[in-house]
């Protein structure tokens, strides 16, 4: 859902796509899904479905959170989100 309605808002895709770096775990894989649900167990502490984390690379601190799909027409929701994620590892 978020992938088709919101990561494709122009918006939403400028500022995915000038700040950040996407890297999904895909817990139903068939050979790595055992090994990525374990693994976002112990990233998030829940198997829960989407979880969105802004981590910095160079220090792997978790600086933003967001449990669960946003349904905002606009995206402004998820924007914020975003935001104060990359304003966070920028410091």
């Amino acid at each position: 859902m978020m992938e088709e309605k919101v990561f494709r808002l122009p918006a939403v895709a400028g500022v995915l796509e000038g700040k950040y770096i996407e890297a999904r775990l895909h817990t139903d894989h068939a050979e790595l899904g055992e090994e990525n649900r374990t693994l976002q167990q112990e990233m998030t502490g829940s198997i829960a479905q989407p979880i969105y984390l802004i981590i910095d690379p160079k220090t792997g601190a978790q600086h933003g959170r967001q449990d669960g799909a946003t349904v905002g027409d606009d995206g402004a929701e998820f924007i914020e989100f975003l935001e104060a994620g990359w304003s966070a590892v920028r410091g």
